[in-house]
């Protein structure tokens, strides 16, 4: 039973460490070997469309904090849309790169913890984020997966997109039932932000939560 269990355990983990190549709206992805990757969580796929349908057709200025192996920001880039993507992971950075290559796209990507490394005048129409938001650390990737003691990581995605929309911009959050809708609404309210929209995605037997949310007006 125990030797079994072990199988089943190197066997998910292999999947989740491997290469992989896959399709999406149109594209060709690679996920790097130590990068998540998007197709084993699908919750990822799910925000990916979100964000192709938040941004709509007319060509802006898009952020995404913390890109992964790049799926929306190229996706997004595949629109017309003019992308910055940003990861704390040189690998994820580097993944993101290569798949606006290989998609001929031109998506900047940045090396960075949220925003501090971006110019301090950059500022965009939709930022997407897509953060850990796991409520307990995990075995294997937990940097993207776990969203810290109270969602800390959720709110300082927050944060750093707040500082970082235009006037009358937009955020789009992902988070999921297992996040504490308290806790996700408090990092919210503390990055001075205000819930335009949620939408609840029935997803795997899970509600998935996507918020668009403006920046707060200021007294």
């Amino acid at each position: 039973m125990i030797s079994s269990l072990r199988r089943a355990v190197s066997r998910a983990l292999t999947m989740l460490l491997e290469r992989k190549i896959f399709s999406f709206d149109g594209g060709s992805y690679m996920v790097s070997a130590g990068v998540l990757n998007p197709t084993l969580f699908r919750a990822s796929l799910v925000f990916a469309r979100e964000a192709l349908n938040t941004a709509g057709s007319e060509s802006i200025d898009i952020l995404e904090l913390g890109c992964g192996s790049g799926l929306a920001s190229v996706a997004l880039a595949r629109r017309d849309h003019r992308v910055t993507a940003i990861d704390r992971s040189l690998e994820a950075t580097l993944n993101t790169a290569a798949n606006a290559r290989n998609n001929g796209v031109m998506v900047r990507t940045i090396c960075s913890n949220w925003d501090r490394a971006l110019e301090p005048d950059f500022t965009f129409d939709l930022v997407v984020v897509n953060p850990p938001f796991l409520p307990s650390p995990t075995p294997v990737f937990n940097d993207a997966l776990w969203g810290g003691p109270d969602l800390r990581v959720v709110e300082a995605a927050l944060k750093a997109a707040a500082r970082r929309l235009k006037p009358n911009g937009r955020v789009l959050l992902l988070t999921s039932v297992r996040s504490g809708r308290n806790d996700v609404l408090r990092a919210v309210e503390a990055s001075k932000l205000v819930p335009v929209t949620n939408r609840i995605v029935r997803h795997w037997g899970e509600d998935l939560h996507f918020d668009l949310l403006a920046c707060a007006s200021q007294p």
